[in-house]
């Protein structure tokens, strides 16, 4: 058995049968020939969910008796039969829901026997193994399908507004990614700021997996109590994953009550204030008028 692996581009293994030697053969070297060769040009595959993945899989061999083909799945050490061709009877049987087999012409002694899964979700994330069978023969190749989902990333509250002393909380929702690995970091930019600064207290929440296997989690970063300088701070929350050629990135910012003019709560508390003053202001000029009346009629 020979093995060629081509990083992600292709993939070859054979079985070699010795042949006579020629005349005048040097010593030590061994003809042979190919009886049985399995290729593939899809040893790495990526793949989104919702997808439809076509696996390619082909075998070469001289003319002769027909063949067999499995496909097979395999992740953490755990495997099950996908499909399998049965070239005697001319028959498919299929276990997996959506799998589809292409069995191809002879064309110059190649045979396609590609395999295509429809609907790809994250329970197809894993090693699929191609078998073709020959009598006496055997070869494989395996191929690995990585199913990648980006995160969906929402950061809340947006603005953030908060009484002078309060402490900041902001919390950075991340949802519907795979695989698992995923990093989130914290900065702020204090406005007229040289540059960010990482925020020191963050934890977050362990991984949620969701009905369609995805993951979720929540990221919190606390801030220092807000003081007025505080006002117009940029808070930033960046998620790093597998899926994303960049960083997710996003921002919010920090409103501290009554830094830029008076806030609402300053508003309402104005109004009442001048609402209690001009009912006091009217009860005193109501006093001053009945006293005078009294005082005219008693003359």
């Amino acid at each position: 058995m020979a093995s060629v692996q081509a990083s992600a581009h292709y993939g070859i293994s054979s079985v070699l049968q010795a042949q006579p030697p020629l005349p005048q053969q040097p010593e030590g070297v061994t003809l042979t020939t190919a009886a049985l060769s399995v290729f593939t040009r899809t040893p790495k595959t990526c793949a989104r969910l919702g997808t439809d993945v076509l696996l390619d899989c082909g075998f070469t061999a001289p003319l002769g008796p027909s063949f067999s083909v499995e496909w097979r799945y395999q992740h953490r050490g755990t495997g099950r039969v996908l499909l399998a061709y049965d070239g005697t009877a001319a028959r498919t049987h299929v276990a997996e829901p959506g799998a589809e087999l292409f069995l191809g012409d002879n064309v110059g002694g190649m045979y396609n026997v590609s395999l295509r899964l429809r609907n790809v979700g994250t329970q197809h994330d894993g090693t699929y193994i191609c078998t073709v069978y020959r009598p006496h023969l055997h070869a494989q190749q395996a191929m690995q399908l990585n199913v990648a989902e980006p995160p969906k990333v929402v950061l809340h509250p947006d603005p953030v507004v908060v009484a002078p002393g309060a402490r900041v909380e902001v919390a950075c929702e991340i949802s519907g990614y795979f695989p698992l690995d995923v990093t989130v970091t914290w900065e702020r930019r204090e406005p007229g700021g040289a540059g960010a600064t990482a925020v020191a207290e963050t934890w977050q929440t362990g991984h949620r997996r969701g009905p369609n296997g995805t993951y979720a989690l929540t990221s919190f970063a606390h801030l220092l109590p807000a003081q007025p300088g505080d006002h117009g701070t940029t808070i930033t929350c960046s998620v790093a994953h597998v899926a994303l050629r960049t960083r997710v990135h996003r921002r919010t910012q920090l409103h501290v009550a009554g830094s830029s003019g008076p806030s609402l709560e300053d508003a309402v508390g104005l109004f009442l204030l001048a609402f209690l003053l001009y009912g006091a202001a009217r009860a005193l000029g109501g006093l001053g008028s009945n006293a005078e009346e009294e005082n005219k009629k008693s003359e």
